[in-house]
């Protein structure tokens, strides 16, 4: 005999619960966007929920597509059903910049959105230097999602004027 002794699987444990979708479903026209992804690239912790992430995301894709429903219309006048069917200006990765800036414009909004939220839950004292970095992070989305939008429509990122 080894010595050796495994017990019996557990067959009263419950099963382990289903992951949730990783992708939230654009209209066909816009999209999908990867829960995964927004988060790596905003570099979001787990102190945000899926549940949270999920929400942004949803109304960070609703913002998008309304600042660009003008675009959208005249594309599907011309016969496009889909943003990847738009001929590209050009590809990166192989992939059309039009997809790129719709991307970065809805992680943009996330990226705002979220840490807006985290800078007004900073009260302590020690959060009060957290919060300073918060805010100058949801300055810089709030920078990318309009150089995103800008860039998408092919209009230029600033407008100056002489006073």
């Amino acid at each position: 005999m080894s010595g050796f002794v495994f017990p019996p699987q557990n067959t009263d444990a419950a099963p382990p619960p289903a992951e949730a979708p990783d992708l939230v479903k654009g209209d066909g026209f816009w999209p999908d966007i990867n829960i995964t992804d927004v988060r790596d690239v905003v570099r979001l912790d787990t102190t945000i929920t899926p549940a949270r992430l999920r929400d942004a995301v949803r109304q960070a894709m609703l913002d998008i597509a309304a600042a660009l429903a003008d675009w959208r219309a005249s594309q599907e006048a011309a016969g496009v059903s889909t943003l990847s069917d738009v001929p590209s200006r050009m590809k990166v990765d192989g992939v059309s910049d039009y997809v790129l800036r719709w991307s970065r414009a809805v992680y943009s909004v996330v990226g705002a959105d979220l840490g807006e939220r985290l800078v007004s839950q900073s009260a302590t004292a020690a959060g009060v230097d957290r919060a300073q970095a918060l805010g100058q992070d949801v300055l810089v989305h709030q920078r990318n999602v309009s150089f995103a939008v800008r860039d998408f429509l092919g209009r230029p990122r600033i407008r100056a004027r002489m006073i």
